[in-house]
């Protein structure tokens, strides 16, 4: 019998297409970090930004970071930022809060009718209600959010109020009610930059011809539009004799996406990722745009061979399915590369020379083989934000923020810890699956993940229990020795109890009494975790504290199994990232336990979900959308534990 049901959260919740920011017009030295577990690599002009990327400029740098939404953030020298949230909902909602940890940044944008639109600096957050042009400022002791144009809502532990143009706030993240409101802008020699900049992007010609709204300055200077029979409006590049789309740039891996196009054409982010490209022996090569807001990689055909990988572009409308050439392929249009096993780039410039005749060793394919996965980008973890991680607490009772005390300290006795395994026999095979009796679980998406429990939609509430039940103590000395047989009939109970968390929990306690130098203690601790989530009121500081235990001595390393292991560390990172919400006051320690678990969930769910773990009885569309949710889930954490919070503990774009 399973051990919970996973329901599938509300389709209101399920994420939409992904959101990609895109690196633009930079100079300077800029340097980016797209996920904890990467290195920090130099800036590349149309590098896609995912969501939590992080970047940071040197002396006399700046660099400009366009949004789907049509918004710019731009940073100034000497500044990190961050993407803390960007996610779009099913409904076609934005969701997006950007942190500036130290430095200077500009931003200009609107948020849509349904949008969520946010920026935060230490100890202050910016809130977008209209179309608004930003200058924040984070200098150590001090940040500062000034309105160049437009009107925010300003929030800080101090304050909150609507902050209109030609006003500025100053406070002190270290001085939490030290509040200074200036009604005249110091100007900066940076001003004249950013509002060019933004003058450029309010007069192009490509707006009028896509549906897109970043990327557009740069098709103007380089290219021409043309009207035509077959495709309506399209874009010609202006470029030399035998140039061809997807030969100057590479390849990059993207966990989420897959390898994905980097163009190196000022120009080359639309072209590459909203649309197709067609030749003709009177116009050339023409780029006919996309109606759709969809992120692709880089609509490509391929052509694979045992150290060579060559690739061209499809054409707009086709429909490939590699069983025969596709319509532009020709030798003469594609360009090559050479292929290394789990390497996460793909460039051009590794082979020096054209094959011939490529079909004579590769066959068509409709995707590179993906790199191994390793597994210490699960335990990466990153310094705290600290634009984000400023907990907005007011000083006077009744505004946005809330206004319960902290609660005094309680002195308590040390809480016991699950014992620790020492080497010994293999864990008893679980019983096989049977159908749930809770009539309510979706069956097949919840079959699919054994060790995962029933979630509502997360909301963190202030008047959650504080109870801190702990796993049973060990006693003093080791009881008498019992047959394995026993444990087995233990673990059997466990089993059949699953789905109703007080037995389980009941049936665990009895295991931890009967069993205190079990084998298979971290499997229990799982268990003990699943089950403190999910009984009603759910005990999520336990859920934090033993998570965080097992995190620290690495998931990955402690559930070995092929079979088993990936859905019981799955099971760990979703419970801890959900039970996140529901700490009333929680300290630093269990904030970043459930901030780390999110991230990693976001970072592990793309390799839990492949098609050949999902088993026969589970559809591949619930199989999707059960990954959607619990990505969703993880994103929201992300940004309720980075931001602050908002009213009532909703996350960033909820509505009353």
């Amino acid at each position: 019998m399973r051990i919970l049901a996973l329901l599938l959260l509300p389709a209101a919740l399920f994420a939409g297409q992904p959101r990609y920011a895109r690196l633009g017009d930079f100079s300077g030295p800029v340097e980016v970090q797209l996920q904890p577990a990467d290195s920090w690599m130099p800036a590349q002009r149309n590098l896609p930004l995912t969501e939590l990327a992080w970047i940071r400029t040197g002396s006399a740098a700046r660099v400009e970071i366009e949004f789907d939404d049509g918004s710019v953030w731009r940073l100034g020298p000497q500044s990190q930022g961050e993407i803390s949230d960007s996610t779009r909902l099913s409904t076609g909602q934005r969701v997006t809060l950007l942190s500036l940890d130290r430095g200077l940044a500009y931003f200009t944008g609107q948020p849509g009718a349904n949008d969520s639109l946010s920026l935060a600096v230490p100890g202050a957050q910016a809130v977008f209600t209209r179309a608004a042009k930003l200058r924040l400022e984070a200098l150590g002791d001090w940040s500062q959010i000034s309105v160049l144009e437009g009107a925010i809502r300003f929030s800080s532990p101090a304050a909150e109020m609507d902050l209109r143009e030609g006003l500025c706030a100053r406070v002190e993240p270290g001085n939490r009610e030290h509040f200074l409101l200036e009604r005249k802008i110091p100007g900066l020699d940076l001003d004249a930059w950013s509002a060019e900049r933004d003058k450029l992007a309010a007069s192009t010609t490509a707006q009028h011809h896509v549906v897109q709204h970043y990327g557009l300055v740069d098709l103007d200077a380089a290219g021409t539009w043309i009207d035509t029979e077959q495709f309506g409006a399209v874009w010609k590049p202006k470029t030399a004799d035998g140039w061809l789309p997807f030969q100057k740039g590479r390849w990059r891996w993207y966990d989420t996406l897959g390898f994905t196009w980097v163009g190196d054409e000022p120009w080359g982010w639309l072209p590459y990722h909203y649309g197709r490209w067609s030749v003709s022996k009177t116009l050339g090569w023409i780029w006919a745009p996309s109606v759709s807001q969809a992120f692709k990689p880089g609509e490509v055909f391929w052509l694979l061979g045992a150290q060579v990988a060559g690739w061209g572009p499809l054409a707009p409308g086709e429909r490939w399915n590699a069983a025969e050439p596709p319509e532009l392929f020709a030798v003469a249009n594609m360009t090559f590369a050479t292929l290394t096993p789990d390497s996460r780039t793909v460039d051009p410039a590794s082979l020096s020379a054209r094959p011939e005749k490529p079909l004579e060793f590769a066959a068509f394919a409709l995707a590179l083989p993906s790199p191994t996965f390793p597994a210490s980008r699960l335990d990466a973890l990153r310094p705290a934000v600290q634009a984000g991680s400023t907990r907005l607490k007011p000083v006077l009772a009744g505004v946005t923020y809330g206004s319960d005390p902290e609660p005094p300290p309680q002195q308590s006795e040390p809480e016991p810890e699950p014992s620790a395994p020492p080497p010994a026999a293999a864990m008893p095979t679980p019983p096989a699956e049977t159908p749930p009796s809770d009539s309510a679980a979706v069956a097949d998406p919840g079959s699919a993940l054994d060790g995962i429990f029933t979630k509502t939609p997360p909301r963190r509430d202030t008047r959650a229990s504080t109870s801190k039940t702990a796993a049973p103590k060990a006693p003093s000395t080791p009881p008498q020795p019992t047959t394995r047989s026993r444990e087995r009939e233990l673990y059997d109970g466990v089993m059949e109890d699953g789905n109703d968390p007080a037995k389980l929990l009941k049936d665990l306690q009895n295991w931890s009494r009967e069993f205190p130098h079990s084998s298979y203690a971290d499997e229990r601790t799982a268990l003990y975790i699943q089950a403190y989530a999910s009984v009603k009121p759910p005990q999520s500081a336990k859920v934090l504290e033993l998570g965080g235990e097992l995190m620290a001595r690495n998931l990955q390393s402690l559930f070995p199994d092929p079979q088993r292991g990936p859905t019981l560390i799955l099971s760990v990172l979703y419970s801890m990232a959900l039970s996140s919400w529901n700490v009333p006051h929680a300290s630093s320690q269990q904030t970043q336990a459930g901030l780390a678990a999110a991230r990693q969930l976001l970072t592990f769910a793309p390799t839990y979900f492949v098609p050949s773990r999902r088993p026969a009885s589970v559809t591949a569309e619930s199989w999707a959308q059960t990954r959607t949710a619990i990505e969703t889930a993880a994103r929201q954490t992300v940004a309720l534990l980075t931001s602050g919070g908002q009213a009532q503990g909703k996350p960033s774009g909820s509505k009353n």
